[in-house]
């Protein structure tokens, strides 16, 4: 049985890997999660009793990390498919080139790269979705919350939720299903194929660390056409030792 927290600190030494990779998967870059991360850390210090006193408190801080990503991203997406289209998809698949920056010559960081596309390639998708609607997917398909406790997360109505929900799989499943390699093998799209152009258009560059790197080949498991089951196969980001020490020294409670 787990141990209830007593403080905000050690109810983030708990969630902080949940919470990081919940706040990549709305942001989809490390750097602005981290940043975002860190900044309503501070203004949870002021909520550190609601939280704490709440039925279950790790489920009372993500609704409260959820509901300040509303408020901080707005009702638009940042990018559209079209434009996630041109970015990668506006040149045929062309070889790795191993001399391209980011590679430089080693072998071995064509893994670490490919797995950092893929991941950055579906995490975008998901970008391509306002928000609110952005939001639904990720607590239901990827964190599992049923509709019901999601909504009280976010404090709306569960009708509300549901529809969200609904066009959030509907648009991502739309998008995949005829592009994306790991869905369907005889699409276009796949990441060696994309990885140079990738490169060069700054989509994608060599993570700061490989914590979050598989050992397994990026396509080693089969296409994968249930949306919740392709996103939840994907390795989620992890702070570094330090990263995590600076987040969890701005925990004042």
């Amino acid at each position: 049985m787990a141990i209830r927290p007593t403080t905000l600190r050690q109810l983030y030494i708990a969630e902080l890997p949940r919470l990081y990779a919940f706040v990549y998967d709305m942001f989809g870059a490390r750097n602005e999660a981290l940043r975002f991360l860190s900044e309503v850390t501070k203004q949870a210090n002021a909520h550190a009793a609601e939280i704490l006193e709440a039925p279950v408190p790790a489920d009372a801080i993500l609704g409260f990390v959820a509901r300040s990503l509303e408020r901080e991203l707005g009702r638009r997406a940042e990018q559209t498919f079209q434009i996630l289209d041109n970015v990668l998809r506006s040149e045929i698949t062309r070889p790795i080139d191993i001399h391209a920056p980011g590679i430089d010559g080693d072998p071995s960081r064509i893994h670490v790269l490919l797995w950092e596309l893929k991941r950055t390639c579906l995490t975008a998708v998901m970008g391509c979705l306002p928000p609110s609607v952005r939001l639904s997917f990720i607590l239901t398909d990827i964190l599992g919350y049923s509709p019901a406790d999601a909504a009280d997360l976010l404090e709306i109505k569960e009708s509300a939720y549901r529809v969200r929900l609904t066009r959030a799989r509907k648009r991502i499943e739309d998008y995949l299903t005829p592009r994306c390699f790991h869905v369907d093998r005889q699409n276009p799209c796949n990441c060696e194929g994309r990885l140079g152009i990738a490169l060069d258009a700054k989509f994608v560059t060599p993570p700061p660390h490989d914590l979050d790197t598989p050992k397994e080949p990026h396509d080693h498991e089969p296409p994968r056409r249930d949306m919740a089951s392709l996103y939840r196969g994907l390795p989620r980001v992890v702070l570094s030792e330090g990263q995590t020490a600076d987040v969890l020294g701005l925990v004042t409670t």
